[in-house]
């Protein structure tokens, strides 16, 4: 009785020790686990530059990336992200018909700064963060869109009409200046008037936008897709 005793014991503390090791080694498995879990994970996020596809700096795919329900959505305002450069180009190619004629120079210089600074601005204040909001439902992405949009809505807004203001000669291709300019120049009041069209357009298409995207915000989803085909 007397060696029976110590050596239960010594198998006891045996076991007990096998089951602390073993217990450490399922810890260390499961911290290996979600390890790998958490690195397959982030290769995912890890997408490949395709946009744009002469010099790619970004990734864009908005049928993989887009909930179906807004990539519809999600393509209109790429349309309209598309469209800023066409209208600043043409505005800035008006300006320098005008400046040949008998404009201030100013009036380039700005053309030429909204054309630089227009395309990639309009990308990162507002298409990203639209981009994202739709990808991974984040408010603070909606509002960074709301936000930065309304700048966008209020310059187009402005241009549309094209008064000359704050500078002499800093105006826009607008309706304003294509009336004016129709008196002395009608070849650039047509040009203007062309301009007008390319503001306009893309004043109204980033309103109906704006709209469509708080519906998405506030939930209503049936608005979208009923009001999505223009």
């Amino acid at each position: 009785m007397r060696v029976t005793v110590p050596l239960f014991k010594k198998l006891k503390k045996k076991k007990t020790e096998l089951d602390a090791k073993e217990a450490e080694l399922n810890r260390r498995e499961e911290i290996l686990r979600r390890k790998e879990e958490a690195l397959a994970q982030s290769e995912t996020v890890i997408r490949d530059k395709n946009w744009p596809s002469f010099y790619p700096l970004v990734h864009h795919d908005i049928a993989g990336d887009i909930p179906v329900h807004l990539q519809r959505l999600q393509y209109v305002a790429y349309a309209a992200l598309l469209g800023v450069p066409v209208t600043l180009l043409w505005n800035l190619i008006t300006s320098i018909v005008i400046f040949m004629s008998d404009a201030a120079g100013v009036y380039i210089f700005f053309s030429v700064v909204y054309f630089l600074l227009g395309p990639p601005g309009a990308f990162y204040f507002w298409y990203r963060p639209l981009y994202r909001a739709f990808r991974k439902n984040n408010g603070m992405y909606f509002g960074c869109f709301f936000f930065n949009f309304t700048y966008h809505i209020v310059f187009f807004g402005f241009a549309t009409v094209g008064p000359r203001i704050l500078f002499s000669g800093l105006h826009f291709a607008g309706i304003l200046n294509a009336i004016k300019l129709m008196d002395r120049h009608p070849a650039l009041g047509i040009m203007s008037f062309i301009g007008f069209g390319f503001f306009a357009t893309e004043f109204v298409l980033s309103i109906w936008i704006m709209h469509q995207v708080y519906q998405v915000f506030r939930g209503n989803d049936k608005a979208t897709t009923a009001s999505i085909a223009l």
